[in-house]
């Protein structure tokens, strides 16, 4: 095998080896935890939600809102991952089974494709509504709330999109997820986006990556999708190439060799 050949190969099977590791983020919350957005910082409700192990159904209050944080490391991953930088990290909560608390620290794992297919459809329904202007459209609409309502409401959105059942309809006060005591603009903004859904196209995975550990809650948030990263299969697919081109020149080289 020539040097060139050689070094490509390496640096091929290099790609896909560091593409297997997990990425990981370490995420500080702020104090408090709501922070960044104009207006009460989020809407104190009740929700209700499939019981775990099932059968049933539990209750409990909670505040729904966008949460901010800190990236304090990060590794796997460029920091250019990050929507609006290292320092405001936007969140919504992606798991109502476990807690989280104003300056906590939790070490997370990226998964870029953790998200359902019905909060892909929410979410394209709220930039829909969100993105007034066309010819700006922003596909993190959804991560910049114009304030606390805004956010209480794409916070329960999603928990429909998660917890209610795939064959229910866009309800938040029906269905194995449910929520009340919402305040009257929270109930407003949420209506307009599940009037939303199924007249406006999806978000496109690529722009969502969620934050998974034990013992914390999940989130979700924006994911810049790479411009000049291959993806981890057009390497893997590359990685083949390669093989299959240094194997057809050995046995080339081979055959050369027994007919002389």
């Amino acid at each position: 095998m020539s040097f060139l050949s050689r070094t490509f190969l390496s640096l091929v099977l290099a790609g896909i080896a560091s593409t297997s590791q997990a990425a990981t983020v370490t995420v500080r919350f702020d104090n408090p935890i709501f922070n960044g957005v104009s207006g009460p910082s989020s809407d104190s409700v009740t929700i209700t939600y499939p019981k775990q192990p099932a059968p049933g159904s539990q209750s409990a209050g909670t505040a729904a809102g966008r949460f901010q944080g800190t990236v304090t490391a990060y590794s796997g991953v460029e920091a250019s991952i990050f929507v609006d930088g290292l320092n405001d990290l936007f969140m919504y909560c992606y798991d109502v089974y476990e807690h989280i608390g104003s300056g906590s620290v939790v070490n997370y794992t990226i998964n870029l494709a953790g998200e359902s297919a019905r909060t892909l459809d929410f979410l394209g329904a709220v930039n829909h509504v969100l993105n007034q202007n066309p010819s700006t459209y922003d596909p993190y609409a959804w991560l910049h709330p114009g304030n606390g309502y805004v956010a209480a409401a794409i916070q329960l959105g999603i928990w429909e999109s998660k917890y209610e059942d795939v064959n229910g309809a866009w309800d938040i006060a029906d269905g194995s997820f449910r929520a009340s005591e919402l305040e009257t603009a929270t109930k407003g903004h949420l209506e307009s986006f599940f009037g939303a859904i199924g007249n406006t196209a999806s978000l496109d995975g690529k722009y969502v990556m969620t934050l998974e550990a034990h013992g914390a809650q999940d989130m979700i948030t924006g994911d810049p999708p790479p411009t000049d990263v291959p993806e981890p299969g057009t390497l893997a697919l590359l990685g083949a190439a390669v093989v299959g081109l240094v194997t057809t020149r050995r046995r080339a080289g081979t055959a050369a060799a027994a007919s002389t």
